[in-house]
């Protein structure tokens, strides 16, 4: 009796099921992921805003000073201490992510639907002095917390993040000028 000699190896009908099972898990994959990297996208440029207003107005209360905090659109903080002889320096500058901006998409909520805190009218992206009549960019925290215009009137606001024509994953954050209570929504 001869022995047959077994095949060792795969066929190459088997490599080609094989390669094309782990391309369509590879492309789930980075499809999951890319959603995955805007929305931390979106995430990042709210944490920075919300962290960056919440830092002006601690050193505004820390430093018995005044705090001005400016926003640029599309995506720009800049936050300025302004010391005892009024000469104003430069403490920090945020650029959010190039692909999120201050921005308002379509589908975000205007009156008469409820707007975070009921402050603004739901289409101007970085809208404060809404005592009056909205749309301002500048915020001016007390060493007492609370938040004023330029004119010194209290400085309630809301400002929105996202990704443009993007609902999903946008962000609000408000703030009430007499407490200086800063909210994300």
């Amino acid at each position: 009796m001869r022995k047959r000699k077994s095949q060792v190896g795969f066929s190459l009908t088997e490599i080609v099921v094989t390669l094309g099972v782990l391309m369509v898990g590879g492309a789930v994959a980075v499809m999951n992921i890319s959603g995955a990297v805007r929305g931390s996208h979106v995430e990042t440029a709210y944490q920075n805003t919300l962290n960056q207003l919440r830092f002006a107005r601690q050193i505004a209360i820390d430093k018995r000073t005044v705090c001005r905090v400016d926003f640029t659109a599309p995506g720009t903080i800049a936050v300025t201490q302004a010391f005892a002889d009024g000469t104003p320096v430069q403490t920090e500058t945020i650029t959010l992510p190039p692909d999120v901006q201050y921005v308002v998409v379509t589908g975000m909520p205007s009156p008469p639907t409820p707007t975070p805190d009921n402050i603004g009218n739901g289409k101007i992206a970085i809208d404060f002095d809404r005592v009056a009549g909205g749309s301002g960019t500048t915020i001016y925290f007390q060493p007492d917390g609370s938040a004023l215009d330029a004119a010194g009137r209290s400085n309630d606001g809301v400002i929105y993040v996202a990704r443009p024509n993007e609902l999903s994953g946008a962000r609000a954050i408000t703030l009430l000028g007499t407490t200086g209570r800063i909210r994300g929504w």
